[in-house]
């Protein structure tokens, strides 16, 4: 049996990889619109904003948050566009991992709040005083949350299922596998240099969260609407690089 759906992985490659970068710039420009707003002569990095000037707790509290909230919003809005609004399509994949990556930017900080004092949840936790016990049972809750969501989600993959030719193993390496995978090492040697760890922490990790996704993909049912990637998308190479160049720009 021939796998038609041949160019699926590079494509699936491309848009993991552009959604991270593009989900991490929308989160860092989050936290430096709500700076300047405030007053704070925030300074942009690829995966950080330092405030220049020192504000008040409330200011301060208030351009931590930011960033996470910048991420719920993209996400909610991109799902809904996925799900919604767009027929079955790469440009509907892209914008599922979008929505997807967002989402998970701030359930994950959720998550590491109680580990990462540095990041952006640990840092608003800190400022208001909550109580380890608080903070370490709302990981808990976020990452249930976190997996019975991606597991849910995993019905929006169902599209590029194809019963004819269809190899579990394979599609699944393909549309998870290997995007997760490359997602992290790319977006590990991005990072570079490194300004805190706690930055590692979403990149590293993460991403495996998409594991869940990928073991209810495989039990999913087929159905008659499907998509054949059997071309490399050009728009996806394009907005890749730019989205590299721009990324490595603001080093």
């Amino acid at each position: 049996m021939i796998l038609k759906n041949k160019y699926l992985g590079v494509n699936s490659v491309l848009i993991v990889l552009s959604s991270s970068i593009i989900s991490t710039m929308l989160h860092e420009f989050g936290h430096y619109v709500v700076g300047l707003y405030l007053n704070l002569n925030p300074e942009l990095h690829h995966n950080y904003v330092i405030p220049l000037t020192e504000g008040s707790l409330k200011s301060q509290i208030a351009m931590a948050a930011a960033g996470p909230f910048c991420s719920l919003l993209i996400g909610i809005i991109a799902l809904y566009v996925s799900i919604k609004s767009i027929k079955p399509s790469l440009l509907k994949l892209f914008f599922l991992w979008l929505g997807m990556q967002n989402l998970l930017m701030f359930l994950g900080y959720m998550i590491i709040a109680p580990i990462a004092k540095d990041g952006d949840t640990g840092k608003v936790f800190d400022y208001l005083g909550v109580p380890m016990i608080v903070s370490i049972s709302l990981a808990i809750l976020f990452f249930i949350l976190i997996n019975f969501l991606f597991s849910k989600y995993s019905n929006q993959f169902i599209f590029y299922k194809n019963e004819e030719l269809f190899r579990v193993q394979e599609n699944s390496k393909q549309l998870f596998l290997w995007p997760i995978l490359s997602s992290i090492v790319i977006m590990t040697l991005l990072n570079f240099p490194i300004y805190s760890w706690v930055s590692l922490l979403p990149t590293v990790f993460m991403p495996m969260t998409y594991i869940s996704t990928m073991e209810k993909y495989k039990k999913l049912k087929f159905i008659n609407d499907q998509v054949i990637v059997s071309s490399l998308s050009i728009p996806l190479v394009i907005l890749t690089i730019i989205s590299i160049l721009f990324f490595r720009f603001l080093v």
